[in-house]
């Protein structure tokens, strides 16, 4: 049996990674189709653009995963028993519970990858495609010729004239991210190298909007971290780009978004639990169920409508959850429940074979 076990788990991996790679690019065309335009509006080469867009299908793949694995399940099985294995399997006096095996195995990788992924990969996934988003719009990379250099949030640099080897001529600066203070920057010389502005022969003006009083700095050289303003975008995510870390510790500042963050932070612990939950389903429908060829079709649709319903379910308590965190514990009830009845119920099933 140890061999079938390879065998069942090999396959149903298989099917699991086709199916997700499937679905997964059809969500990431649809998905990267939203930043087409920057192709030609700022100059992004087609390889720039997969790469910038695929951060994207982390996100996707975790959303996949759950169902694929279910579907990757049901089909293996559904061969399984439509050539007559598993008829098999019981003349030799084994039941079908030795095919569970393999299924927790390929649960138990998927479960795992889907923390990971939760706790690290799609946080790291969100802020290198903020930071490539960033870059690609405010042009750190400098153009070679004069006019807008960067650009975002309050701070833009400009050019007068383009001096060769990426150095500019009398370079302009405005920096009005402060609302109390407004700092403005002239040199004649300057560059943008690593994210670093670097300015010659200036002087900085810091106009006080609260006293109206000015103060003028001359500066024979001056450096701009420009990483800093990256940084600093990256307080402005949204809460599905957040560390888990960082969903845990909330806002004590707002109620609401605090209630909103650890909202998604159950979200993200209790979503991948699903899978457990999709994959018994598929083993008892399809396992348990009359060996017909007409009727696996049926079986698939019926699988697919109790995967959309118990995924709905989940989701839409998970959003009520943003303004009543009881809805939070409810969906930690409804998979324990799930996965209680349903492990009853092969259980069961399983005796009276």
């Amino acid at each position: 049996m140890h061999s079938l076990a390879n065998v069942i788990f090999s396959k149903i991996f298989r099917a699991t990674l086709s199916v997700s790679v499937s679905i997964t690019f059809c969500a990431w065309v649809v998905q990267s189709s939203r930043f087409i335009g920057i192709l030609s509006v700022n100059n992004v080469s087609l390889l720039q653009f997969i790469r910038f867009t695929s951060y994207l299908s982390i996100d996707i793949i975790a959303m996949v995963l759950p169902i694929a694995v279910a579907i990757g399940v049901a089909f293996v099985l559904q061969r399984f028993v439509e050539s007559n294995q598993l008829t098999a399997l019981k003349a030799a006096g084994e039941s079908p519970a030795v095919l569970l095996k393999p299924l927790f195995l390929i649960v138990s990788v998927v479960v795992g990858y889907l923390y990971i992924s939760n706790a690290y990969i799609s946080p790291n996934a969100w802020k290198n495609f903020r930071d490539a988003e960033f870059k690609i719009k405010n042009n750190i990379n400098p153009p070679e010729s004069a006019g807008t250099l960067f650009s975002s949030d309050g701070f833009s640099v400009y050019a007068q004239s383009y001096l060769g080897s990426l150095f500019f001529g009398n370079i302009f600066i405005i920096d009005g991210r402060n609302p109390g203070k407004t700092y403005s920057y002239f040199a004649s010389i300057g560059t943008i190298r690593n994210n670093i502005l670097i300015l010659e022969d200036g002087e900085r003006i810091e106009i006080d909007n609260n006293l109206a009083r000015n103060s003028l700095t001359k500066f024979k050289s001056y450096r701009y971290n420009l990483a800093e303003i990256i940084n600093a975008s990256r307080k402005k995510t949204q809460p599905n780009e957040k560390f888990m870390h960082e969903l845990w510790q909330g806002n004590p500042d707002s109620i609401q978004n605090d209630r909103e963050l650890k909202s998604l932070l159950h979200q993200k612990i209790a979503s991948p639990l699903l899978t457990i939950v999709f994959a018994l389903l598929a083993f008892l429908m399809i396992i348990f169920a009359p060996h017909r060829r007409k009727f696996s079709s049926m079986l698939m649709l019926a699988l697919l409508a109790g995967i959309i319903i118990l995924q709905g379910l989940f989701f839409w308590f998970a959003n009520a959850s943003y303004n009543n965190m009881v809805f939070a514990s409810i969906n930690y009830v409804m998979i324990a429940a799930a996965i209680g009845v349903l492990s009853l119920l092969i259980f069961v099933k399983q005796h009276r074979l």
